[in-house]
């Protein structure tokens, strides 16, 4: 992995991340709208306004906490296949009866006087046309290592739907354990770990 100018690219062997864009809203749009995309990430395919209104928000977020997915480009003919990256997670400290906790990607969306601790979660989603040729996991494995090198986090999670079996074997092909459960949008998730900087040095 190379990390350029800002934090803004990230480099492996096959792919380039880099920041979302405003003229990358019909890629997205396309395939948030997929009913084999959309069935492991919300209850139902995204409208076109919910998808401007998630990439609008994730220029925010660069802004706001220099965190959020990252366009996903292959380099051998600059297609943007998918996105990965690092969101936050907003995580009650408090359990639920059953033992799993709330969450919530992004402070507005906790309710007011919970306690409130925070996560980075991993995620990652991909244009069907280009599963199974080890994008995801790629792609996966840089931020990953951008995490622990250059952010010096302990550890990352990610949240997947206990069905999405192609998205499991990417977490665990590169690294992360299970670790429970989590409700987030009011859907129970598997958590799964990813162990990052293990050292002193770790900032979270």
């Amino acid at each position: 992995m190379t990390l350029a100018h800002s934090t803004d690219r990230l480099e492996s062997a096959r792919l380039v991340l880099r920041r979302v864009g405003p003229d990358d809203l019909p890629f997205f749009t396309r395939i948030h709208a997929l009913p084999e995309v959309a069935q492991y990430l919300w209850t139902r395919p995204r409208s076109p306004e919910e998808t401007a209104a998630w990439l609008y928000g994730t220029l925010a977020s660069y802004e706001r906490h220099a965190r959020g997915h990252l366009a996903v480009v292959r380099k051998e003919d600059g297609a943007l296949i998918g996105r990965c990256g690092l969101t936050e997670l907003v995580v009650e400290s408090a359990t639920l009866e059953h033992g799993i906790r709330k969450g919530w990607f992004g402070r507005e969306g906790a309710p007011a006087g919970v306690a409130l601790t925070y996560e980075y979660e991993l995620g990652y989603t991909f244009d069907p046309a280009v599963w199974g040729q080890g994008f995801a996991s790629e792609a996966a494995r840089c931020v990953r290592d951008y995490a622990r090198d250059v952010l010096l986090l302990s550890y990352a999670i990610s949240v997947i739907d206990p069905e999405n079996a192609r998205s499991r074997r990417v977490a665990e092909r590169s690294g992360a354990r299970t670790a429970g459960q989590m409700e987030v949008i009011g859907i129970t998730w598997d958590r799964y770990l990813w162990p990052l900087a293990t050292s002193s040095e770790a900032r979270y």
